[in-house]
């Protein structure tokens, strides 16, 4: 599994997203074709979400199937500040699961905000 913390974000700034993220199984590019993938943002295990980005939503796209490669568009974050704990996690067409990715995320204090 993959551990990616992902660069501090200032809260109620457009975030970049994540321009592509290759996936892999044994070396070899991940099959994604009719995965679903779910990324769960949340302060502790158990807390709520504070953020879920998925393919359902239009949070992550796949952006080659065959190639295992996805992306994560820009967003607008409003989050509390604070550090925040995610996976990603993916349903493939066979119906197995499988968390390929997981890390930390700082949200920081914005001064200015509308």
């Amino acid at each position: 599994m993959l551990t990616y913390n992902i660069p501090d974000h200032i809260r109620g700034d457009t975030w970049n997203g994540i321009n592509s993220i290759s996936l892999s199984k044994d070396g070899n590019p991940l099959q994604l074709s009719g995965a679903n993938i779910l990324m769960q943002f949340r302060k502790d295990v158990d807390s709520p979400i504070n953020l879920e980005l998925s393919t359902s939503n239009n949070g992550i796209t796949i952006t080659s199937a065959v190639s295992g490669i996805i992306q994560i568009p820009p967003a607008l974050i409003t989050m509390n500040y604070g550090t925040y704990k995610y996976d990603l996690q993916i349903t493939l067409l066979d119906k197995s699961v499988k968390t390929y990715m997981k890390g930390t995320w700082t949200i920081v204090p914005d001064i200015s905000h509308i």
